[in-house]
C-alpha cells in the first residue's frame, strides 16, 4: 500500500504529526514499536492542560485515538530497511509486521537512554528511576537523591540539583568524571561515591537503598545521568545528515538533507527534549511535508 506518508514512531513527535497530517486529509502510516520514554509509567508534570499532571502512557494512548479519529493508520514494530525506488521516488519502508511505500517521511525515533547496570533496572524507571532534570528535578524536593554520572558533563547537572534539595550522594562510575569534576562536586557539598552499582533494594519501582563502591547508600530517588544515544538508524539508510553530536540534523521547518525526509522529537537534538517541544516539532514536520507534497507547488 502507498501512503503519502510514513512516520517513524509513536511517541509525542510522532502522534503530533499523525493527528496534523490526518487532519490534511494524507493518507499517513505510523511505524511503532511501543518503546521509548513515553511507554514508561512516569507522570509528566510538565505538559500544559493537565494540572495534576499526565502518564506518559496515558498521554500516548489519547493521542493514538486522536490520530484514529481522523484516518490515521498503526502499524506494529520498527523500521528494519528503508529505501527510495529510483523509478518511482517512493519511500519503500519494511518493518517486521509488513512492508508500505510512502511518497514522504517524517523520523520521529526518539533517543535510548543509557541505564545503570544492575538487574531490573528498567522497573524502577519512571517510579524512582529518572534521566531529566527539567522534567522531574522539582519532584527531589528535599528528598534524599543518587545521581549516577560518568562525565563531567553529569557534573554540571549535579549541581544544578541544588536548587531542589542538598541531599544528594553522585555516584561516579566508569571512571568517566575527571578529578576536577569530582573536586567541583565536593565543593559544592556533594558527596561522592567512585563504583559500580552492586545490588538495589527496593518494592514495586520504589527505591530503598543502593549498594555500591562497597557501601550502602540510602535514597528515595535515583536520576541517570548517562546520556543517550540517538535511533538513527533509518536515517543512516537513507544517507540522512547527521550533527557532530550524532542527532539529525533538520531545518527550520524540520527538513533533512533528503528531500521529503523530515526529522521530530528528541532525535533532532541533545538537549531540551521536552514532550511540549517534541510536540511542536512533529506539527511543524507535518506542515511542511504536507506543503511539499502540494505537487502543483513543489519547491525548487
Amino acid at each position: 500500500m502507498t501512503y503519502d506518508v510514513i512516520i517513524a514512531g509513536g511517541g509525542p513527535a510522532g502522534l503530533s504529526a499523525a493527528v496534523y497530517l490526518g487532519r490534511f486529509l494524507r493518507r499517513t502510516l505510523v511505524v511503532d514499536a511501543g518503546q521509548g520514554r513515553s511507554a514508561f509509567p512516569q507522570i509528566n508534570e510538565n505538559y500544559l492542560g493537565f494540572p495534576r499532571g499526565v502518564a506518559a502512557r496515558r498521554l500516548r494512548e489519547l493521542g493514538r485515538r486522536q490520530a484514529v479519529r481522523f484516518g490515521v493508520a498503526f502499524a506494529e514494530g520498527s523500521i528494519t530497511a528503508v529505501r527510495r525506488e529510483a523509478r518511482s521516488g517512493l519511500f519503500a519502508v519494511e518493518s517486521g509486521s509488513g512492508a508500505w511505500q510512502a511518497r514522504a517521511l517524517i523520523l520521529a525515533t526518539g533517543v535510548t537512554d543509557i541505564w545503570p547496570a544492575f538487574a531490573g533496572a528498567h522497573r524502577y524507571v519512571g517510579r524512582s528511576l529518572f534521566w531529566c532534570i527539567t522534567c522531574d528535578g522539582f519532584r527531589t524536593r528535599g528528598q534524599q537523591v543518587l545521581l549516577i554520572g560518568a562525565a563531567d558533563s553529569a557534573v554540571t547537572t549535579a549541581c544544578q540539583f541544588l536548587r531542589y534539595t542538598d541531599r544528594l550522594t553522585f555516584l561516579a562510575v566508569d571512571s568517566g568524571c575527571s578529578p576536577g569534576g569530582l573536586r567541583t562536586l565536593r565543593e559544592h557539598r556533594i558527596a561522592v561515591v567512585e563504583g559500580a552499582i552492586e545490588r538495589v533494594e527496593g518494592a514495586r519501582g520504589l527505591v530503598r537503598r543502593v549498594r555500591a563502591g562497597g557501601r550502602w547508600l540510602e535514597t528515595d530517588l535515583m536520576f541517570s545521568l548517562l546520556g543517550a544515544v540517538p535511533n538513527t538508524a533509518p536515517a543512516a539508510q537513507l544517507g540522512v545528515l547527521l550533527d557532530d553530536t550524532g542527532y539529525i540534523r533538520i531545518d527550520r521547518e524540520q527538513r533533512t538533507n533528503v528531500p521529503c525526509v523530515y526529522a521530530a522529537g528528541d532525535v533532532t537534538g541533545p538537549y531540551a527534549h521536552q514532550v511540549t517541544s517534541a510536540v511542536h516539532e512533529g506539527a511543524m514536520a507535518a506542515q511542511a511535508a504536507n506543503y511539499d507534497l502540494y505537487e502543483d507547488f513543489q519547491q525548487e
